[in-house]
């Protein structure tokens, strides 16, 4: 069975190596490592994942790759990869985008003034 990515997942992959060079060239051969580890166990023993629930979709597998988070789901001929994140980022959906502040603009938050 082969293991293929989503537009999703490998747009992450390049952007996610990208910035690893740009740091640790050490780094991103062991992301590239990893996930060629990764493919070839999920080839070998495509059910190695736990099913999250965290997606509305039924039959998801997560398997966590280091601090990595990698979404998959069996299918008829392949085993589709469609979601990879750092444990650290916000999951797909979380409803709060990068601007999230509790605090509105020019007030004072210790002000007891609503």
């Amino acid at each position: 069975m082969k293991v293929t990515l989503s537009p999703k997942a490998s747009e992450y992959v390049k952007r996610e190596a990208r910035y690893l060079r740009s740091g640790s060239p050490r780094a991103a051969q062991q992301f590239a490592d990893d996930l060629r580890r990764l493919r070839q166990a999920l080839t070998r023993f495509p059910e190695m994942g736990k099913f999250t629930e965290e997606f509305p979709l039924p039959g998801i597998l997560r398997f966590v790759m280091g601090p990595y988070l990698v979404d998959y789901q069996i299918m008829e001929n392949e085993i589709r990869v469609f979601a990879i994140r750092h444990g650290r980022e916000r999951p797909p959906g979380s409803g709060m985008d990068g601007d999230f502040d509790y605090e509105e603009p020019g007030r004072d938050p210790h002000s007891t003034e609503r």
